[in-house]
């Protein structure tokens, strides 16, 4: 896996996967999908809404060591089975905005997109990322946490990876 950071840019992960494109970008475009892989591992995810579509949204929580937390992602562009843009920040219970429940200035909206290009069954995401409306402060925590907010997408890329195997051992 290759992970790099650019404070100016933002977050910029890129990560092969051994599966066809189609079937990663399957992997994000359904609840059930969705639900076996995302979030940090040993926290399972309960979808309350999901709605994969321009201007659609998803609203989930994760529960695990004590703790339950909410997100949200408010989907831009979305171009099968290459582009997935969205905004994705933490919520409350009825999906309302609101701040991380980690005591720090985080932003509240991240602006994320998702790139799916495939070679020879490999199929390589690059994720971008970078805080949306935030403050100077907000943004300076973001970058100051890229390298922690890189590992815990590792994490959840890993699930993914074997979330793709699995699916395709069914076949």
């Amino acid at each position: 896996m290759k992970n790099s950071t650019k404070k100016k840019d933002g977050l910029i992960i890129v990560r092969d996967f051994k599966a066809p494109r189609k079937l990663v970008f399957q992997a994000f475009s359904t609840a059930e999908a969705f639900a076996e892989w995302w979030g940090p591992a040993g926290m399972p995810v309960t979808i309350k809404y999901f709605d994969f579509r321009k201007e659609g949204r998803l609203h989930y929580k994760t529960e695990g060591g004590g703790l339950t937390m909410w997100g949200l992602f408010k989907y831009g562009s979305i171009l099968s089975p290459e582009l997935i843009e969205f905004a994705n920040s933490f919520s409350d219970e009825e999906g309302n905005i609101c701040k991380a429940p980690f005591p720090m200035e985080f932003p509240l909206e991240i602006f994320n997109r998702i790139t799916l290009l495939e070679k020879n069954g490999i199929t390589t995401l690059t994720l971008e990322s970078h805080p949306l409306n935030a403050t100077p402060e907000q943004e300076a925590t973001f970058y100051s946490m890229t390298e922690n907010i890189s590992g815990g997408f590792a994490g959840t890329f890993n699930q993914l990876d074997a979330y793709l195997a699995k699916t395709q051992e069914k076949k």
